[in-house]
């Protein structure tokens, strides 16, 4: 009589299926007896008033369930506790219900509830109820389990081409070429400067390929590695580019590798920048959510966009939490909102 995860099913497709249940319940207590089709129906329509409550009341448990007991951290106590849950609800209900059709509706005493018949059809229904609920909530906890290991293989596809987009994007002609001609101006006219520049370079490059193998890193070192990141930037565009940061050095703090300066090189690639119209790009917490924020000024000629750098971004987030990544745009600013993910010893990371 119960379902384990109706939430993305239609309701008038729940009702169908109620009513189905229903009469197929009936069918197979009716085999073999003389029952009239008026019986029949009567019969139908308590299995009906039986399912419909325990069926929505499945549902609202498992919603409630699901925001805080999760099933691929804690499978064996959501199993219980959903279990334990809907046998209560489920006794409750029953009662009620039986109560209200044998001793309100056919008028016998109310002493009928503390009968052996009675107690026997209740324990019957709870214990139906109990097998049922155990074959589902276990089918629907194998296919959680089944779905995080189809979503850590297509994980690894996304770090994947993560590596690969991050590589190519800081190793790319025009970076490259960009990088060199501003090294070669700085060596002709200041050369303390210019080891400064193949410093920061190359701790772009170190920390693009240390972290190519971690879903995740402290906010702390992405931070340090967009400091670098901005450097060079800046390096080429001067005070064209103007970029506050305003995020905390939190130690419990995480973000998958490379979103920052990914959501960063957006905005300069799509972006003028001139001095007396700075590209404006601010990086703040909000809420639950690590904000980076710029101002609009689209090149005239628009560089062809595949859109995989924030696409990436958004399947890295749909892996590690619940929460979405958020991007809203309006004429004068594009804004992408991350979700906060907190370090845990135990648990990896968190939302």
């Amino acid at each position: 009589m119960t379902r384990a995860d109706t939430s993305h099913t239609p309701m008038y497709k729940q009702i169908i299926a109620m009513v189905l249940l229903a009469v197929l319940i009936q069918l197979w207590f009716s085999l073999g007896s003389t029952s009239t089709w008026t019986r029949f129906l009567h019969n139908t329509a308590y299995n009906f008033s039986l399912i419909l409550p325990i069926w929505l009341g499945n549902k609202f448990i498992a919603e409630r369930l699901n925001r805080h007991i999760s099933w691929l951290q804690e499978p064996g106590k959501r199993l219980v506790m959903s279990v334990m849950a809907m046998l209560i609800f489920s006794t409750v209900i029953f009662l009620l219900i039986n109560f209200v059709v044998f001793v309100l509706i056919k008028g016998n005493d109310s002493s009928i509830v503390t009968s052996k018949g009675f107690k026997n059809m209740m324990l019957f229904q709870v214990g139906i109820t109990a097998v049922i609920t155990f074959i589902m909530y276990s089918l629907s906890f194998f296919h959680n389990w089944r779905n995080l290991a189809v979503n850590e293989e297509k994980l690894k596809r996304e770090q994947l081409n993560a590596q690969y987009e991050s590589l190519k994007a800081q190793v790319n002609p025009h970076f490259l070429f960009n990088s060199l001609n501003a090294l070669t101006s700085l060596v002709e006219t200041d050369q303390k400067l210019a080891v400064k520049f193949i410093r920061k370079l190359s701790e772009v490059y170190r920390y693009v390929l240390e972290s190519r193998q971690k879903e995740v890193v402290p906010l702390t070192e992405e931070l340090a590695f967009l400091d670098s990141y901005i450097y060079l930037q800046k390096i080429r565009h001067g005070e064209a580019l103007q970029v506050e940061n305003k995020l905390p050095q939190s130690s419990n703090l995480m973000v998958p590798p490379l979103a920052l300066q990914m959501l960063l090189e957006n905005a300069i690639k799509h972006n003028v920048a001139l001095d007396e119209e700075p590209l404006n790009v601010c990086l703040y917490l909000q809420d639950d959510y690590l904000v980076v924020q710029n101002n609009v000024q689209e090149r005239r000629i628009r560089e062809e966009s595949t859109g995989t750098g924030l696409a990436n971004i958004e399947e890295r987030y749909n892996y590690l939490t619940t929460k979405q990544v958020q991007v809203q745009r309006t004429g004068q600013e594009f804004i992408v909102k991350l979700p906060i993910l907190y370090f845990k010893d135990d648990a990896g990371t968190d939302s």
